[in-house]
């Protein structure tokens, strides 16, 4: 089942290409078809991945974590599983996400102090996750529907030839930003870099992949970096493995496995 994977952290990715010389108008895909492509991305039916997490200071000061996240399709919908194991003032906390056919995720954080989950509200989607330089927003996918989509240009970035494609909220309320311009590699379709722009139009943060690979037949971003532009911190991920379609029980997205630490 196709679907666009949490890790990349997010449902919010797109972006920009070279022009290739002779080609007809109509071959280049507009932003609706390339937001779709990117959204509807082959990830497998499930997926494992073990990740060391290092947050930055403006100083250059490093904490790391490492965690593992989990993911399952269920149809059209699918379910994902965070745990921090390191250090140990984050150890045993959690999070899970439900995806609903309408409105935002179903959302829980675990911490192992108070031992019990709490629901994350829709008035918190644009809180920090766990400290990190991503928001709850950036924790669900963002349905194609959702958004206006415009292909910008076509251009190289690093090492990548890419589509540059913009995404504005139909509902401005729907979402913490004004709009993304998201960089699409071309041949997999992933984002590999993402520009979000905060309510008065200002980029305040910057996401980028460093090191995109093929793992199991699918395209996983190894490397990745988001830049809080206001704050000068960052996080930065890299995947230290990843599985797929492991056939992961269904009992690892529910309340009680969350809580069962």
């Amino acid at each position: 089942m196709n679907k666009y994977k949490i890790l990349t952290l997010t449902s919010w990715v797109t972006a920009s290409v070279f022009f290739i010389a002779g080609r007809n108008a109509e071959e280049i895909p507009n932003g609706e078809k390339i937001a779709d492509k990117v959204y509807n991305r082959d990830d497998g039916e499930d997926s494992y991945f073990r990740i060391k997490m290092a947050l930055i200071d403006k100083n250059g000061n490093e904490r790391e974590r490492t965690f593992v996240i989990k993911r399952k399709d269920y149809g059209e919908l699918v379910k994902n599983f965070i745990r921090f194991f390191s250090p140990a003032d984050i150890e045993g906390t959690g999070f899970l996400s439900w995806e609903n056919e309408i409105g935002d995720d179903t959302q829980y954080l675990y911490l192992p102090e108070l031992g019990r989950s709490r629901r994350i509200v829709s008035s918190q989607k644009n809180l920090r996750f766990v400290n990190t330089d991503y928001t709850y927003e950036d924790m669900q996918r963002r349905k194609p529907e959702k958004d206006h989509h415009r292909l910008l240009r076509e251009e190289k970035w690093q090492n990548y030839s890419c589509y540059v494609v913009e995404y504005i909220p139909k509902e401005k309320d729907s979402s913490q930003y004004s709009k993304t311009i998201q960089w699409v590699e071309k041949s997999s379709f992933v984002p590999v870099k993402i520009e979000f722009y905060d309510k008065k139009g200002k980029r305040f943060k910057v996401f980028t992949v460093n090191r995109l690979e093929k793992i199991e037949g699918i395209w996983t971003a190894i490397d990745t970096l988001m830049y809080d532009l206001s704050e000068e911190h960052k996080t930065k991920m890299i995947i230290l493995e990843a599985k797929y379609n492991q056939g992961l029980e269904d009992g690892i997205f529910t309340l009680r496995n969350l809580e069962d630490y």
